[in-house]
């Protein structure tokens, strides 16, 4: 895997130039950088605070799904 930007996460990279499904690991990691970042006052720390059925973290792992795999829409 290489590092194309800090922009965009290595994963994300990954799984696009590759066509592999996201791992566990892959889809937590994006996922909570999508959280982190998405909320200027959100702690970095806060992902693992959100309880499993929380909003933001169930948005964060459906957009990061999103991001990695696409929508499967051609």
């Amino acid at each position: 895997m290489f590092s194309a930007s800090s922009l965009v996460p290595d994963q994300i990279v990954d799984c696009v130039s590759t066509g592999r499904l996201p791992t566990t690991a892959d889809l937590d990691s994006v996922a909570a950088r999508m959280c982190r970042e998405g909320a200027a006052d959100r702690s970095a720390f806060s992902w693992g605070e959100l309880a499993p059925t929380a909003t933001d973290r169930i948005v964060a792992l459906r957009s990061a799904v999103l991001a990695l795999q696409g929508s499967g829409l051609r």
